[in-house]
């Protein structure tokens, strides 16, 4: 069994097209892996029923697949807590769902990542990219989780990027790995102001005009656009997990 999980954050306009591929690929390279479907609602409208039911019929094929349903619109911050939250792996796998995963005679994208895990227990990133990281549950503990104050899509990952350079003095490392390819598929939901490609307006404008400010002396740049310190605080969310993971065998 690998010793982590897989999350997954998707919305309907993906499914036939994006989700149903990568989680057949995963489940033929790793048939036993965790697999955490975070799967988002519409930020206007309701939810589609035929979708959910789609959704779950496919999911029921396959063992370990648990989609965790949001009827609304959530933060990508907010499915990637959720995400790591629900997986009962200390390490997950946190993938976009517009990517491929590949095989070939030399192996599978998996061998390269456990290769890669057996020398590095710490949150890294794949290729450079927050598209698809491995994220260590004591590391987001101890850095503070994705903010969810960010109300849409975009920045959860620089935010994250900035305190977590600010906590242990040394950034994300980064692994490169083959056989993985990330379509940077432009289909988003139509229901909230967008700013750069799916990202939201909303999201950038609380980095730059209320989270952070630019500083030159003792700032630090970061995933950023210039150096910035941070002037709002973070509030602590999940205070309770530490004492979950602490306690739950003696239940």
């Amino acid at each position: 069994m690998p010793q982590y999980s897989i999350a997954i954050t998707t919305f309907d306009k993906r499914f036939e097209s994006f989700l149903v591929p990568l989680i057949i690929q995963i489940k033929n390279q790793r048939p036993n892996v965790e697999v955490i479907a975070m799967v988002n609602g519409p930020a206007q409208g309701e939810f589609d029923d035929g979708y959910r039911s789609k959704l779950l019929e496919f999911a029921s094929k396959y063992p370990g697949v648990y989609p965790s349903i949001f009827p609304k619109f959530q933060s990508l911050a907010k499915m990637w807590n959720r995400g790591a939250l629900t997986a009962s792996q200390s390490h997950v796998l946190i993938l976009n769902d517009d990517l491929e995963l590949g095989a070939d005679t030399t192996g599978c994208f998996f061998d390269g990542l456990e290769a890669a895990m057996s020398t590095n227990t710490k949150t890294f990133k794949i290729n450079g990219s927050f598209s698809h990281f491995l994220l260590s549950k004591a590391e987001l503990i101890e850095v503070g989780f994705f903010d969810e104050r960010l109300l849409g899509l975009g920045e959860e990952d620089g935010d994250f990027f900035w305190r977590y350079y600010k906590k242990y003095g040394h950034e994300i490392a980064s692994v490169d790995l083959p056989l993985i390819t990330n379509v940077q598929s432009d289909l988003a939901d139509e229901g909230y102001t967008k700013g750069i490609r799916t990202a939201s307006k909303f999201n950038r404008d609380f980095i730059q005009s209320v989270k952070y400010k630019p500083s030159l002396l003792g700032g630090y740049r970061g995933m950023f656009d210039q150096k910035v310190t941070k002037v709002l605080e973070d509030e602590k969310q999940y205070p309770y997990e530490s004492f979950y993971l602490e306690n739950i065998k003696k239940l």
